[in-house]
């Protein structure tokens, strides 16, 4: 992965884990959802929440979240940060 690959991963992480913060109406902190072994769903994260974030990340990065498929990416920030690459590539 190239420097500017990585800038971007981590300019991406940092967006979606303030997503994930206003979401969750500040009960994941920006700080706790940048951990690797933080899972949203265990941290409490629930399903309106969920949807917001769903909505916030479709909106903020242009990238259509397909509820329809395996969305277990939607449970790190890493995981989402990679969906959300991918689909920008």
């Amino acid at each position: 992965m190239t420097e500017a690959a990585i800038d971007r991963a981590s300019a991406i992480d940092k967006v979606i884990a303030g997503l994930v913060e206003h979401a969750s109406d500040g009960m994941i902190s920006a700080s706790e959802a940048l951990k690797p072994e933080t899972d949203l769903q265990e941290q409490g994260l629930t399903s309106l929440a969920f949807l917001q974030l769903v909505d916030a990340i479709e909106n903020e990065l242009g990238v259509y979240v397909d509820l329809e498929e395996d969305i277990q990416f939607m449970r790190t920030v890493a995981g989402i940060t990679r969906y959300v690459e991918a689909q920008l590539a």
